[in-house]
């Protein structure tokens, strides 16, 4: 449609030039003639607006813009260059499928409670030959304690079965090897045992039978002279 549009006004261009031509009359001295370069400027300028209106019409595309064909690829700015676009919701958010998920991170485990060790070693002193009565002592308590024959024991030291002895009595040790007649074990042991008013590290040995005091001293980390307080919790090895 446009280039008939230009044919058409390049022929009355013509025309009109011809037209004014012949209306000059041979005594008057001809008018200056528009030279080439105005009239040339003058049809672009008419061009240049009959191509506006026409692509304002039509919705085309402006004078001077530079036209793509179509099935041409367009370049996409790269990330960071000026021009490309962020996505919404913060800088360097993906919402696209395939993209990993968010991991959340790992929960503190609470701490676990220091484990008892499974095992005490304790090394048995070996057989004095004297022994000294403590608080909460007494003959029968010494005979389990470290495996003696109970009437050789009271025979040695001129006692009977009710004899009571007091503290810091001096027990001579038999020496044969016969082991206590009878079961040493009072109690089950390993076990925590809580302290009462009047005990002491030697009566709490008794109550179990075969256990040394040295060894409950040891195994709650408790030094000489051993004192307890009542409602203390001792373990029993």
């Amino acid at each position: 449609m446009v280039p008939k549009r230009i044919v058409l006004l390049l022929a009355l261009a013509v025309v009109a030039v011809s037209l004014a031509a012949c209306e000059l009359s041979a005594s008057t001295p001809p008018p200056a003639s528009p030279t080439p370069d105005s009239a040339m400027s003058t049809l672009q300028a008419e061009l240049s607006s009959i191509a506006t209106q026409t692509a304002a019409a039509g919705g085309g595309v402006p004078v001077g813009t530079p036209v793509t064909p179509a099935g041409t690829p367009q370049a996409t700015p790269a990330a960071g260059t000026p021009g490309a676009e962020t996505p919404a919701g913060g800088e360097g958010t993906s919402t696209g499928e395939g993209e990993p998920a968010a991991t959340e991170a790992p929960t503190a485990e609470p701490e676990q409670p220091e484990e008892e060790p499974v095992d005490f070693e304790f090394e048995e002193p070996p057989l004095p030959k004297n022994y000294t009565i403590q608080k909460g002592e007494f003959p029968f308590c010494v005979a389990r304690r470290y495996d003696l024959d109970v009437s050789e024991l009271l025979s040695l030291n001129g006692l009977g079965v009710n004899s009571l002895v007091s503290v810091g009595y001096t027990l001579k040790i038999p020496q044969t090897g016969n082991g206590f007649n009878g079961q040493r074990a009072l109690q089950d042991h390993p076990d925590t045992y809580t302290v009462s008013s009047g005990d002491t590290i030697y009566s709490i040995a008794c109550l179990y039978g075969n256990v040394y005091p040295e060894a409950i001293a040891e195994r709650n980390d408790i030094k000489k002279p051993y004192n307890l307080k009542a409602g203390q919790e001792l373990k029993i090895p």
